[in-house]
């Protein structure tokens, strides 16, 4: 499972998941999407889960699959 933060670059770098990667939601609301494969399982998250549900949303329209909102960062700590 490959878990994502969508939260701004300054907010990931003061707090993040451990092997959360990094992929901000403007750029997926801009057409850069994460290189990964469509099939990967995916977790995604950010600060209150506005920003996740918008990319979640998203990412199923171009074609990821396995894609949970998991929400708040504090809702995986």
């Amino acid at each position: 499972m490959i878990i994502i933060d969508v939260r701004t670059k300054e907010e990931y770098e003061m707090n993040h998941i451990n092997n959360a990667m990094h992929h901000d939601v403007v750029d997926i609301m801009q057409g850069v999407f994460p290189a990964i494969n469509k099939d990967e399982e995916i977790t995604l998250y950010c600060g209150s889960g506005s920003r996740s549900k918008i990319a979640k949303m998203i990412l199923e329209e171009v074609g990821f699959k396995r894609i949970t909102d998991a929400g708040s960062i504090s809702n995986l700590k």
